[in-house]
């Protein structure tokens, strides 16, 4: 394991290179994020002269395309000592090379980047790559981010690169066995008195861990929260929402539009529009053709001004909502290139490589669709959310594409919160590394001092 943006890429492939140096293997198969896979790797192994004598086979295109590369791969015709593939295709892949001979390189070594995708017991390529891993005589994983929310997330990368043979291959036994259900419905578990420990202690043996001190140093990362306040009358839209799961908004003046949110975990996706300065209509109403209601510029004017200043410096724009994308698009520009849903992947190769080399003053990108694995730093230092993302991992993770090994500048990140909304429990979840019990607690009782409570 390696901090996000530590070079596990470029240590993984040096480690391959003695590997085959030595004769340990004949042949190494890459699995990564789909991005990662066609953009990164690839790089890496053209960056570094150590090791300009692999030779990369990338397992992309269409079905006939990959087809013919895999037949060239399974006689040997070539000289391929690794190979790539995005996770994507990974369930295509194995059945293709289901009655492959055991003793072929191929199966010489599985390298699994980002394992952490496959914490998910119930998904479908973990349970995939959990069946078949039998096969490989050696399996490694790569994460910078092996535990993005609790010890939970071990379980199924332990079960692939152990092939079971470290805690099983039954998910729920061993949970039952270590934490207890914390709610009615069974969603939140919460480990038992010293299961941590003895977690940690029994998958310890299978890790290798580089630590701060052992990678190289980088730039200084900054990160600056900027503060907004919402307007009294969306602070009202706003308590209304929190108290009652839904909201009234005013149309004009004699019409009045309500937002009903089904249950708690919609609400609170209800509370982070409105944070953001709008909210998105009902399905019923979505179907009859009611758009995005606008609630305030709060957001927007800061995102103006950020632009304003930061002319010249160029700037990753970090968006959640497709409606924050068009509010950027809006502010910088209907040609503001992005990475993310409806994308196709030749533009989002072409906008990588040229933000890289310096062409964009400003890109923006979700995170789930850039958040893992992709280098960045090369185009620019400075980072701006729109808000704080939930997730810990994709907040980790996003900004590592710019603060990772080979930054020469220091990195700042700036993030834009509504006082006295979600914002604030996001942020005291992913950025000061509460439990989301502790960022829960904090968010009620800031919620209370505003006096959005009462």
């Amino acid at each position: 394991m390696v901090r996000p943006g530590g070079g596990k890429t470029a240590s993984a492939l040096t480690a391959i290179a003695e590997l085959q140096e030595s004769g340990e293997i004949r042949h190494a198969l890459v699995v990564a994020p789909k991005r990662v896979a066609t953009e990164v790797w690839p790089a890496e192994i053209g960056a570094w002269e150590h090791l300009f004598s692999m030779h990369e086979l990338r397992l992309a295109g269409t079905p006939h395309h990959r087809t013919e590369f895999l037949r060239r791969l399974r006689i040997g015709e070539g000289p391929y000592t690794i190979s790539v593939i995005g996770l994507d295709l990974i369930a295509w892949l194995l059945e293709q090379i289901a009655d492959w001979p055991e003793d072929h390189p191929v199966f010489d070594l599985l390298v699994l980047d980002e394992i952490s995708k496959l914490r998910d017991p119930t998904g479908v390529r973990a349970k995939l790559l959990a069946k078949h891993a039998h096969r490989w005589k050696m399996i490694w994983g790569l994460s910078g981010t092996l535990r993005p929310n609790s010890a939970l997330d071990l379980f199924m990368p332990a079960r692939i690169v152990t092939r079971g043979k470290l805690w099983g291959k039954s998910y729920y036994q061993w949970r039952k066995e270590r934490f207890y259900q914390t709610d009615y419905m069974g969603y939140s578990w919460t480990a038992l008195p010293g299961a941590e420990g003895r977690i940690n202690a029994e998958i310890e043996p299978y890790c290798v861990t580089l630590h701060a001190d052992e990678l190289p140093q980088l730039p200084e990362l900054s990160v600056v929260l900027d503060t907004i306040h919402l307007p009294d009358a969306v602070k009202d839209l706003y308590h209304q929402m929190h108290r009652k799961l839904f909201a009234q908004i005013r149309k004009g003046k004699d019409e009045i539009e309500t937002v009903i949110a089904a249950n708690a975990a919609v609400a609170t996706g209800k509370l982070a529009q409105i944070a953001n300065g709008f909210m998105y209509p009902n399905e019923e109403e979505t179907a009859a053709g009611r758009r995005v209601t606008p609630l305030h510029d709060e957001k927007r004017d800061w995102l103006a001004d950020l632009v304003r200043e930061h002319a010249g410096r160029p700037t990753l724009l970090v968006y959640e909502y497709l409606e924050d994308l068009n509010i950027m698009c809006e502010v910088a520009g209907r040609e503001l290139p992005y990475l993310g849903a409806g994308v196709g992947d030749k533009v989002s190769a072409a906008h990588i490589r040229r933000w890289n080399a310096g062409e964009y003053p400003l890109m923006a990108l979700h995170p789930r669709a850039a958040g893992h694995g992709l280098n960045l730093q090369a185009g620019g230092a400075d980072m701006a959310w729109m808000a704080p993302t939930w997730s810990p991992e994709l907040w980790e993770q996003t900004i590592a594409r710019l603060h990772r090994s080979g930054q020469t500048q220091p990195v700042i990140v700036r993030v834009c919160v509504a006082a006295g909304t979600v914002d604030q429990l996001k942020l005291n979840r992913v950025h000061f590394k509460m439990t989301e019990q502790q960022a829960f607690e904090r968010y009620l009782a800031g919620y209370e001092e505003v006096g959005l409570d009462g």
